[in-house]
């Protein structure tokens, strides 16, 4: 799913609010998500997950095309847990097939 699409799905089940009000709100959602990723908060959506930034030290790579060493600086990355609600709702077949499956 793009932003576009989820951006659709919410006009679609909110009519009665314009649809440049839902995209506004979707900027401030990520602009605000963006920025306390940026200040190393953490973002938690209880039954969703856990969004954090972790460090990526400095290392030395190298390039596959001409085989040559190069330096890449440290820098933040993006780690995501999901919750175990989440974790359940999208293993729920696979979880009920295994408990089925061994009575």
């Amino acid at each position: 799913m793009v932003k576009s699409e989820l951006l659709q799905k919410m006009c679609n089940l909110y009519p009665n609010i314009l649809r440049k009000d839902l995209e506004k709100i979707l900027e401030i959602i990520f602009y605000e998500f963006i920025e306390a990723l940026r200040r190393g908060e953490n973002i938690e959506i209880r039954g969703f997950g856990i969004f954090k930034t972790a460090i990526r030290k400095a290392r030395i790579a190298r390039n596959p095309k001409n085989s040559e060493l190069v330096q890449i600086p440290e820098k933040k990355a993006i780690k995501w847990k999901m919750s175990k609600i989440f974790f359940n709702r999208i293993n729920k077949n696979f979880t009920e097939n295994k408990i089925s499956g061994t009575h």
